[in-house]
């Protein structure tokens, strides 16, 4: 279903290399600082990646019996809030540079001044629901996160259509951060799959291509979609009946071949900007804060 160069669980190297490329490139317009801190983001995470065995024990068997989600977040909780401090040490020099806005440097100040016990309960939060926690301090949760969800994703197997198709992410309960329409399948009469994106651990998971991520509304003329001038590889897939949306990317329209989701969403944020304006809203925000 996703094949490496799409900057998947622990490919942090495959999504750096993305942001590297759009900035050298004319379409980063609008969203090159926050492209820059992806990118230092991005350079923290894939030195601080570490495989917790405990945060995958007994994923099989969590599979086989329709155990949701299936990695063990309970376990991953004290390396997460630990990984805090790493990060906003990592992110200080860009910080300094203005790359990392003194509001969101700020909220990572504060919480690795807080007492440890108030810290995990932050991360605790965030991984039942990761709109809870106000979203700059959600940031720095979501910076440390990465390193120990994404190995732990990447061992697991994808579960199939026929295991999972909910709006949530399978392996670690995380909401989708963008949706995509990958290339055929090679299934008889399968065409071309759509798979929900994770925000937190990076993995792919398939959906129903005529359903609202959020909702579940399948009536195809409540689902409008909004196309930007001069391209076809994104758009906004709103829903009339929560009035939330998703970005999608078509990774078989022309320049779809290059897209990585998680980096282009941010390269992409005139689109949610726009989305914003007509009265759209995201459940998820972006790196891009929006």
């Amino acid at each position: 279903m996703r094949r490496r160069g799409r900057g998947g669980p622990g490919e942090f190297t495959e999504r750096l290399a993305r942001v590297e490329g759009v900035l050298a490139g004319a379409t980063a317009a609008g969203a090159a600082g926050p492209l820059r801190l992806l990118g230092a983001v991005l350079r923290h995470q894939a030195a601080a990646a570490t495989t917790l065995a405990e945060v995958t024990d007994g994923w099989e068997v969590r599979l086989a019996t329709g155990c949701f989600p299936l990695l063990d977040l309970d376990a991953s909780r004290e390396a997460i809030a630990g990984g805090i401090g790493p990060a906003l040490a990592a992110l200080a020099e860009e910080a300094a540079g203005g790359i990392v806005p003194e509001p969101l440097a700020a909220a990572g100040r504060e919480l690795v001044a807080a007492a440890p016990a108030e810290r995990v309960g932050l991360v605790e939060d965030w991984l039942e629901d990761q709109t809870v926690v106000e979203p700059r301090a959600a940031f720095w949760i979501r910076v440390a996160a990465a390193p120990v969800l994404e190995p732990a994703r990447a061992v697991l197997r994808t579960p199939s259509r026929d295991e999972w198709t909910g709006p949530a992410c399978p392996a670690c309960g995380g909401l989708a951060q963008v949706s995509v329409i990958a290339e055929e399948s090679g299934e008889f009469m399968g065409g071309s799959p759509r798979s929900l994106v994770c925000g937190r651990c990076a993995g792919w998971w398939t959906f129903p291509r005529a359903m609202c991520t959020w909702c579940a509304e399948d009536d195809p003329g409540r689902l409008p979609s909004f196309l930007p001038e001069g391209s076809r590889a994104v758009r906004i897939d709103a829903c009339q009946t929560c009035g939330a949306y998703v970005k999608t990317f078509d990774l078989r329209a022309l320049g779809g071949v290059d897209v990585v989701p998680l980096v282009d969403d941010v390269a992409t944020m005139t689109l949610d900007v726009w989305a914003h304006e007509q009265g759209w809203h995201r459940p998820l925000v972006s790196l891009a804060g929006v």
